[in-house]
């Protein structure tokens, strides 16, 4: 799921733009920014300067979550 990967990319690498996360996962910036505002709504990510992202304390939780079931 892409915006699992989005997450982790955010998790790795704390304070990152959506054109960074588009070149780590080798998608389209465009596609990164229209999955953002729905993780941010959902409060697992947070902007706390424009254009920046980081994962929230749920973010991370429900991170960990997942990747535990995936085990």
């Amino acid at each position: 799921m892409v915006a699992l990967d989005i997450m982790k990319v955010i998790e790795q690498t704390p304070r990152i733009t959506p054109l960074e996360i588009s070149k780590k996962l080798k998608i389209s910036t465009q596609y990164v920014r229209n999955i953002l505002p729905i993780l941010a709504e959902l409060g697992l990510v947070e902007t706390p300067a424009r254009g920046i992202y980081t994962l929230t304390d749920l973010g991370k939780y429900v991170l960990e979550q997942v990747t535990k079931r995936k085990k």
